[in-house]
């Protein structure tokens, strides 16, 4: 039986137009994230003129590193609150004065600096969106993969206009775009977006039929979603090794366009938002593991793959193939099954601090290896092979479907 203190709060009905509010905010969110993402590693190499690949690795690795430090004290802090609109907003404004410095801002230090100042800030935001929604919506794995089909919308959107326009307004005005896109977005969720209602008595029956009321607080089940986060940084870390670097690599390795980022990294994110619905989709029907399972061997595969690649307009369409999403809309969705509503946020933290471990430790290992070990760029996808098989490993042997092994928990 669950401890007296744990069922403080039962969320309620959400309007949809809440939901919608959200959805929008944050592809607008995605639309900028997309931008520097994309483009950050180019601009520090032939903008700033950074030559030093482990210093441009550090300004994609080191800001999510710092971030990594905010992540689980912003979900505990919202927990503790009962509110996850506040935090929502500190990451939309951190990151537009951000982007707004990085007009004026001349040298790869003070870009590094910035970097880091937001997303320690920034970091508070998307972990809180999927508390929200997993909160105002049955279905868990619908909920997130719904929110990251709508987030590769925005990134889809910010891949291809900013491929598009990178040549006219230069990256001072991508840089300026998207500093009022976070602006425009954080506006919309002030407007239409309201907290999960909750009642502070719950009636017996429905916590009985409904298991997400029911907190779990074992070790067992920390120690689930313990492995479960780090198998989601060891796998980001594979991913991120390369695809930070991926701009540098189409451009410099194989003589690509900056057009041809915007085209590659713009369908990716549009092919992206079918993805993550399936993901979505099939980890409600068919269980969390084996999505989790399939994401990280097929992500194996395609880098297996790649590797044999030279032709960039080659290059440009297989990076159309988004396989990530089965991973986190999976893994987000098995740490809502892991966790009562009164822990939801720091639960989503945790899976959103292991992501963020990879995406900064990802870049660093990735500009290492290249600046001190390797000759190329090719030899971070040999790198990104042995992390996503040993993720894939370690998901096959210790982590349990937990979706199954909710509905089958006694009340």
């Amino acid at each position: 039986m669950p401890e007296d203190n744990t069922l403080k709060t039962i969320p309620s009905h959400v309007p949809r137009h809440h939901i919608w509010g959200l959805l929008i905010g944050f592809s607008l969110f995605h639309i900028s994230q997309s931008i520097f993402w994309q483009f950050g590693a180019l601009y520090l190499f032939s903008g700033i003129g950074e030559t030093a690949f482990f210093l441009i690795g550090l300004v994609g690795g080191l800001p999510v590193l710092v971030g990594v430090t905010g992540v689980y004290f912003w979900g505990a802090l919202s927990d503790r609150w009962q509110r996850r609109i506040p935090f929502m907003t500190i990451g939309f404004v951190a990151q537009a004065l951000a982007f707004f410095l990085y007009i004026v801002i001349q040298d790869s230090l003070s870009f590094l600096l910035v970097t880091c100042a937001a997303y320690l800030f920034s970091v508070a935001a998307v972990p809180m969106a999927n508390a929200y929604l997993t909160e105002a919506r049955v279905y868990k794995g619908g909920s997130v993969g719904l929110l990251l089909a709508t987030s590769s919308l925005g990134w889809s959107v910010g891949a291809f206009g900013g491929g598009f326009l990178i040549s006219v307004i230069q990256m001072s005005g991508l840089f300026l775009v998207g500093g009022v896109a976070y602006l425009v977005g954080v506006v919309i969720i002030l407007l239409f977006v309201r907290e999960v209602p909750r009642t502070k008595t719950p009636d017996i029956q429905e916590v009985v039929n409904n298991p997400d009321l029911i907190p779990q607080t074992t070790s067992l089940w920390r120690s689930v979603l313990i492995v479960l986060a780090l198998t989601v940084a060891i796998g980001s870390i594979g991913v991120n090794a390369f695809s930070f670097f991926f701009g540098i690599y189409l451009v410099e390795e194989l003589a690509g366009t900056t057009l041809m980022i915007g085209i590659a990294n713009g369908f990716a994110s549009l092919t992206g938002l079918g993805f993550t619905l399936f993901a979505g989709y099939g980890s409600d029907r068919f269980g969390r593991k084996p999505i989790i399972l399939i994401g990280f061997l097929a992500y194996t595969v395609f880098m297996i793959v790649y590797f044999f690649v030279i032709d960039p307009w080659i290059a440009m369409i297989f990076w159309i193939i988004p396989l990530y999403p089965l991973v986190y809309t999976a893994s987000y969705a098995a740490a809502a099954d892991l966790s009562g509503v009164d822990r939801r946020g720091r639960a989503m933290s945790i899976i959103a601090t292991a992501n963020l471990l990879g995406s900064a430790i990802g870049p660093i290992a990735g500009g290492a290896l290249v600046q001190f070990v390797l000759p190329t760029l090719r030899g971070n996808m040999i790198f990104a092979v042995g992390f996503n098989l040993l993720a894939f490993a370690l998901v096959l042997l210790l982590v349990p479907e937990t979706l199954q092994r909710i509905r089958k928990r006694p009340s």
